[in-house]
């Protein structure tokens, strides 16, 4: 996590009309540490606990919902599973197999022309940045795989 990454997401959350505060700052700074940009609310808990033992969880939820609708996070459902939440500075869409439950990242753009679409003839503006999309992944598609037997 550089100094930079965060002086750039609390400068989007300002330019969102958000405030920059404690709780918002710490909850910020535990999804960049993370390896992971996929996090659970409890995964962030545990993270912001790691460094404020104190810290509520309660502070946690309304600041992840506070951050959600300032767009300044993602919250994002993966299957039956919790809610995950993650910083969208490299915007992309998520591939759920309802198989074996891997997860994979695919273009931004991938939805563009279907959210146009959508726009044009329903008057209806799609999220896409929020959007999941279910079916199986390669490998259990195959044939032989676990899945098919």
């Amino acid at each position: 996590m550089s100094d930079e990454q965060v002086r750039a997401i609390l400068d989007q959350l300002r330019g969102q009309g958000g405030r920059v505060t404690a709780p918002r700052r710490r909850v910020i700074e535990a999804m960049l540490a993370s390896s992971s940009h996929h996090l659970t609310a409890a995964e962030i808990v545990s993270a912001v606990r790691a460094n404020d033992p104190d810290f509520y969880e309660s502070t946690v939820y309304r600041t992840l919902d506070r951050l959600v609708e300032l767009a300044v996070i993602d919250r994002v459902q993966l299957g039956p599973g919790a809610t995950i939440f993650h910083l969208p500075h490299r915007p992309h869409h998520h591939l759920l197999c309802e198989q074996c439950g891997e997860v994979t990242e695919v273009s931004a753009e991938l939805l563009d022309d279907l959210a146009e679409l959508i726009h044009a003839e329903h008057q209806f503006r799609l999220h896409p940045s929020t959007s999941t999309l279910v079916g199986v992944c390669q490998r259990c598609d195959r044939p032989h795989s676990p899945a098919h037997r």
